[in-house]
């Protein structure tokens, strides 16, 4: 080998960025990893005497899980090395046999997806309140979820996720009161939240302090841990404690990364001593977004989501759109990122989004919304005048056949107008955040196509489609 390619690309990639806004939570800085980012080789070991093993816990990996439990006040707690979509996967199918329906946010990860395929599991979808005019899927509609359940007795648990990639929430302790009136269990996909909990006065209620029943953590998102790191919390008698168990086990990795588990661990206990940075921060925040909205500059900001209608905001993600000057989210990143060395942790066709963490420093959040404020009055005196490019709403697709039988079923490989009329053989996903367009088994349409096309033409990554704009459908021979 001429060079270590990884290890040269990264350190490449740090020497261009000097502040940055995406995950991990750690944001970089070695020290918030304490012991771990000091002696990374040393914590790297096995199962062997002296140890423990995270799949039937007996020691200390016991012993830090249910610490973990007594931080966030779950009933029991796991640790999962496999990221979040691990955790998803194993609940559900934990909480379902082959043949069940459930409830689940159409704008969900697609992990939540893969479990109904593994799991052979039937779906119904609950629709996000799409606001045209910013791009926004706000809240969910409570009454719409109750109409669901009323309609459709046979669902066996409802998924959905709180807060979205964007920072949005709903009233989810009204939402598990109605989920639960119906006997159902609901999931919450709190993988952007691990740290709602640590700053209760000042963000959104946590969802495992909601009555949710299974709450799913990225604890890398949002707190200083090891990209991987992941929690799952059981927070109700509902939950059958075994069948989590014997998923877990089954789609976890039999080798278990003892730094990874370390580093969830170190993570939460971390934010559990650090709180007030995070209080700090998001003070930091709320002052910055105010003092640009006021300026006419959209960025979000939870008073006027309100206003508009969304029922919370988490005030540590900053969503930024120039979309009104014609400028695209991909457009403003790429501006943050190579004039400003600043990296946001993803861009979509309005708006560009980063996490703040507790991590940050002031000056950080401070030097991010100060280039966000230079860059908007340098755009608003040129003369240039640009399209303004829309995001459109999640298109409701009709089914040909369910999504398990397409996503096994022979495929071909044709072009994008071609497609139109087919059945979906894979997944079609802007990536980030990892919603599903179009997912197997549904009818593709010239709408969800021309859009798209336009998210390709705008510099948007979309998993399923090739370079040759080509992709997968169902061959019907």
């Amino acid at each position: 080998m001429d060079k270590l390619n990884i290890i040269s690309g990264i350190q490449k990639y740090r020497s261009e960025v000097d502040t940055n806004f995406h995950m991990p939570g750690h944001k970089g800085k070695s020290g918030i990893l304490e012991e771990i980012g000091n002696k990374l080789a040393y914590y790297d070991i096995t199962e062997t005497i002296g140890t423990d093993n995270l799949h039937y816990p007996t020691g200390f990996i016991k012993d830090a899980q249910r610490d973990i439990s007594k931080v966030y006040g779950s009933k029991k707690s796991y640790m999962v090395v496999n990221g979040t979509s691990c955790g998803i996967i194993s609940a559900i199918t934990a909480c379902t046999i082959p043949g069940d329906k459930i409830l689940v946010q159409r704008d969900c990860h697609k992990s939540v997806y893969n479990a109904c395929i593994l799991g052979d599991l039937k779906l119904d979808y609950i629709y996000p309140e799409f606001n045209k005019k910013y791009g926004l899927n706000f809240s969910i509609s409570l009454e719409k979820l109750e109409e669901k359940l009323i309609k459709a007795p046979e669902i066996k648990m409802v998924v959905l996720t709180y807060p979205t990639f964007y920072g949005i929430c709903f009233d989810v302790k009204k939402a598990a009161e109605i989920v639960h009136k119906y006997d159902k269990i609901l999931m919450i996909d709190e993988a952007h939240g691990s740290h709602l909990h640590f700053c209760q006065d000042l963000l959104p209620i946590s969802a495992e302090s909601s009555g949710a029943d299974i709450v799913t953590q990225s604890t890398h998102k949002t707190l200083p841990c090891l990209t991987q790191g992941s929690l799952l919390h059981i927070c109700s008698d509902r939950v059958d404690i075994n069948n989590i168990e014997t998923m877990l086990r089954m789609l976890q990795t039999t080798s278990p990364s003892y730094i990874l588990m370390s580093s969830i661990e170190n993570s939460v206990n971390w934010m559990d001593n650090n709180r007030n940075r995070l209080e700090r921060n998001v003070e930091v925040f709320k002052r910055k977004t105010k003092e640009l909205r006021d300026m006419g500059i959209n960025v979000l900001e939870d008073d006027w989501l309100i206003s508009q209608g969304c029922y919370d905001f988490d005030p540590t993600r900053a969503v930024v759109s120039m979309s009104e000057l014609g400028i695209t989210g991909t457009e403003l990143q790429e501006i943050l990122r190579f004039k400003y060395n600043i990296q946001m942790e993803m861009a979509d066709l309005m708006y560009t989004v980063g996490y703040i963490t507790a991590t940050d420093e002031p000056e950080d959040i401070e030097k991010l919304f100060d280039a966000i404020k230079e860059i908007y009055f340098e755009e608003i005196k040129s003369k240039e005048k640009r399209e303004i490019v829309q995001i459109e709403p999640l298109p409701n697709l009709e089914h040909a056949m369910k999504m398990r039988k397409a996503f096994y079923a022979k495929n071909v490989l044709i072009d994008m107008d071609e497609s139109i009329g087919k059945t979906a053989a894979e997944f079609i996903i802007p990536y980030p955040p990892g919603i599903p367009l179009v997912c197997p088994g549904e009818i593709i349409i010239e709408n969800t196509i021309e859009y798209i096309k336009t998210m390709l033409e705008n510099g948007i990554a979309v998993n399923g489609i090739d370079k040759n704009n080509k992709l997968r459908v169902v061959d019907m021979i």
